[in-house]
């Protein structure tokens, strides 16, 4: 009798396992072929019908069929409800489009019987070429100003959730230009998250599980915010508190770099180049494992960087701290500061001074290159003529347009910075390549000395294409550690309730089409961090650009 008892268990266990994973699979598919429909059928592109409505009310219906044929029978309703296809010719991509984000293995999917198969490739042959109510493309990347934002929707219930799902999965799987680069992830994207969207039952795991979402894209442009409060997100999942002062990761240590509060660090006993343990008696490591997964970056150096502006967040006023000093341990407790208090250049910890540019020895001329503005660009480039070599400091994010009126001096030619990969509106999945316009123009009387260019971890973005940029410069010589590896505008999908999940929205390239999504751009000699330098507030990369200058003979 316990032996069937045992039995009869096992088998209900697996039968209700199993029918959660169809469930599961039926929303994947209904996700995939909803979006499909959104972006190729030529009725929903002329928004003849309110498509998040369609899904609303097909949902649950989708949850609770219980047999293929049914759930075959509901897809195909919802297809025959558009109307026919009107056969034109068929239309097929460009030669010369990427087709490394392309992917329809779906629609070959056991799930579907064979005349769901066909309709759907006669729907993919005759698709939209026009205008689509949901998606245009707008200064090189995707504009989703055609959904409806949900502006005072709250909490959102089951179904709003999964409907945010299967937009922001359809906006990346169609137009996310380095959608490849996801790799195996993105293959159970839909697996993973059907769950977790139905099982996020309160706004605080319901905002996790949209932060999950934007880290398993691995872009560092991949960000959950809201228009309507910046900060809702972070005060919700970590806390509106933080520790007073700023740190480095370092080889899984956590090392205090600058106080941001005098006052408390003394009272508390904390100073500089203290290694953090614990914090509320958690250690370090088991910290760093349960926070990452809410922390985007594009690679692993990058999200280091980032992590440490949440790691010491909390709800709480006050923290406890175990610190190692001159290999001693000790406890302390802290006075926590509101995270607005914290100044954004510390956060960040960019590179700078106040006039944006420096000597350093008497033949190096030292330029901050997120300072170069017009008020001080004939200065700068005075100091450079003046001068055996130039060091470009781009630890810090350029934005200024007069950056790129330094490059007369340097350019012998117009040299093209790099090609982009935007998205095709005739072919959803399908990219072209641009080159972008070409910098400089003849010059036989350009700068001869060297060019050095200092990049890490602090360099994304703006900053790496700024590091692209002066790459072009004969003979430049990078130096550092690899960047942030996300490059190319930020794009927003709007996710209802003033909230937002970015993306890269085009792709950066070398004009030779090598790739920086990533793995950041190129560096010719790397640097290591290290703890002891961190510790001694060494800077082992403009270390070794003096070293190599001097073996240039160059001081």
């Amino acid at each position: 009798m316990k032996r069937f008892l045992m039995l009869m268990l096992l088998v209900l266990s697996f039968s209700l396992q199993t029918s959660a994973q169809t469930s599961t699979q039926k929303i994947e598919i209904f996700t995939r072929l909803w979006g499909f429909l959104k972006y190729h059928h030529i009725n929903v592109a002329a928004g003849k019908s309110d498509w998040d409505s369609v899904f609303m009310a097909n949902i649950e219906d989708i949850r609770k069929t219980d047999s293929k044929e049914q759930f075959n029978r509901q897809l195909l309703s919802i297809i025959e409800a558009l109307g026919p296809v009107e056969k034109r010719v068929a239309v097929k991509p460009a030669d010369e489009l990427f087709t490394g984000n392309f992917s329809d293995g779906w629609t070959k999917s056991s799930f579907l019987n064979a005349t769901l198969k066909t309709r759907l490739r006669e729907i993919y042959d005759y698709r939209n070429q026009g205008p689509n109510r949901y998606i245009k493309l707008q200064n090189m990347t995707a504009d989703y100003s055609g959904e409806n934002p949900y502006e005072n929707i709250g909490f959102p219930d089951i179904q709003h959730r999964l409907l945010f799902l299967a937009r922001f999965y359809n906006a990346i799987n169609y137009f996310a230009p380095y959608k490849y680069l996801i790799g195996k992830e993105w293959d159970s994207m839909l697996s993973r998250f059907v769950p977790e969207m139905i099982a996020a039952n309160d706004t605080t795991s319901y905002y996790k599980t949209l932060l999950k979402l934007a880290v398993a894209l691995n872009d560092g442009h991949s960000q959950v915010s809201s228009s309507r409060n910046h900060s809702i997100i972070k005060d919700n999942v970590f806390g509106k508190y933080t520790a007073p002062f700023h740190t480095a990761i370092v080889d899984g240590n956590v090392v205090i770099t600058k106080l941001a509060n005098d006052t408390l660090c003394r009272k508390a006993n904390i100073r500089v180049g203290d290694i953090v343990t614990a914090v509320d008696k958690e250690s370090v490591s088991e910290r760093i494992k349960r926070l990452k997964p809410y922390v985007s970056a594009s690679n692993e150096n990058s999200r280091d960087h980032y992590l440490n502006w949440v790691f010491f967040d909390t709800p709480d006023q006050n923290q406890q701290l175990t610190l190692k000093r001159a290999g001693q341990s000790h406890s302390t407790n802290t006075t926590c500061i509101l995270i607005t208090e914290k100044k954004w250049q510390d956060i960040a910890n960019y590179m700078g001074n106040e006039t944006g540019y420096k000597t350093i020895g008497s033949s190096i001329a030292y330029v901050y290159a997120a300072q170069i503005w017009k008020g001080n660009l004939e200065q700068i480039k005075t100091l450079i003529k003046s001068k055996q070599a130039v060091i470009f400091d781009v630890r810090n994010y350029p934005n200024n347009d007069d950056f790129y009126s330094i490059f007369d001096m340097f350019l012998p030619e117009g040299r093209p910075i790099n090609y982009s990969l935007v998205f095709s509106p005739e072919h959803p999945g399908y990219f072209k390549w641009e080159l972008s316009p070409k910098l400089g123009d003849i010059n036989k009387n350009i700068y001869q000395g060297k060019v050095l260019i200092l990049a890490d971890e602090r360099s994304q973005s703006q900053g790496e294409y700024s590091v692209m940029t002066l790459q072009t410069i004969p003979g430049a010589v990078t130096i550092g550690r690899q960047t942030a590896g996300a490059d190319g505008i930020v794009t927003l999908i709007p996710m209802g309730g003033n909230l937002t999940i970015s993306y890269s929205g085009y792709g950066i390239y070398y004009p030779d089409r090598s790739g920086t999504q990533q793995s950041g751009v190129k560096i010719d000699i790397p640097v290591k961090q290290t703890l002891e330098a961190v510790l001694q507030n060494k800077d082992l990369t403009l270390d070794r650009a003096l070293e190599y200058l001097s073996g240039k003979g160059i001081n």
